[in-house]
């Protein structure tokens, strides 16, 4: 447990001092709502999927998303380092070592989720014990994005593979999710296709609150644990048969 904080302090601490994590992480997401809702404010009709209670909780998702990647990047990036050679020659549980991302990682998404809400209560996002709710429903969602962002980092070598692929995931999210169109657009086959992929429940897990209230958590819940088991799974595969 000792070395799980010391090292949860360390990758917190690095995040904290790479400006591009505070920015992209932190002020990217809420930079983008004030920047969409101005704009949706000054056209005379806006489409009812485009009023702020609609979208909002899909851009704070879209967040979580580069969180995410400088997960992946900061994994990738200590491939190369002094310290993974002293943790591969440590008694230290090397998933100990890549759990200690996620721990450091979820309060970033935490402190950008609150700092997101206060920013929309101001252009009118509806303020009730929903939002209470939504706060909580919303970390199986980003622990989905950073657990994410660790495999990618544990299949990566270096810090500039991680980019393209952490691109594919930030597009994905977008056109998969549900993040700048209503999930009821997609329709048919494509519809069942976008249901089985965790982007779309991890928006709808705190959207749909508004609409259907508590119940709103399932079955998104069980979704986004699957993956996230998936995730840590594969993780685990990955780093045993490195080792063989």
């Amino acid at each position: 447990m000792n070395k799980l904080l010391a090292l949860t302090k360390r990758n917190l601490l690095e995040l904290i001092r790479d400006p591009l994590t505070l920015v992209f992480c932190i002020a990217f997401p809420v930079v983008m709502l004030v920047f969409m809702q101005i704009m949706f404010l000054s056209i005379e009709f806006t489409p009812a999927n485009f009023e702020i209670k609609n979208y909002a909780i899909g851009i704070c998702i879209f967040g979580y998303t580069f969180t995410g990647m400088f997960t992946a990047m900061s994994i990738a990036g200590d491939k190369n380092t002094s310290l993974i050679k002293r943790i591969n020659v440590s008694p230290t549980n090397k998933l100990t070592y890549y759990i200690s991302f996620v721990l450091s990682g979820m309060p970033i998404a935490f402190i950008q989720t609150v700092l997101f809400f206060i920013i929309a209560f101001i252009f009118k996002f509806p303020f009730d014990a929903r939002v209470l709710l939504a706060l909580v429903y919303l970390i199986p969602s980003a622990l989905t994005y950073v657990s994410l962002g660790a495999l990618i980092g544990v299949i990566c070598s270096n810090e500039k593979q991680t980019g393209p692929i952490s691109s594919i995931l930030v597009s994905l999210a977008c056109m998969l999710g549900g993040v700048f169109m209503p999930a009821e657009a997609f329709t048919g086959g494509f519809s069942v296709f976008v249901n089985l992929l965790p982007f779309i429940h991890s928006v709808q897990i705190a959207s749909q609150i508004y609409v259907v209230g508590g119940s709103a958590i399932l079955p998104h819940l069980w979704y986004l644990l699957a993956y996230i088991g998936i995730f840590w799974a594969l993780i685990y595969v990955i780093e045993k048969l490195k080792n063989n």
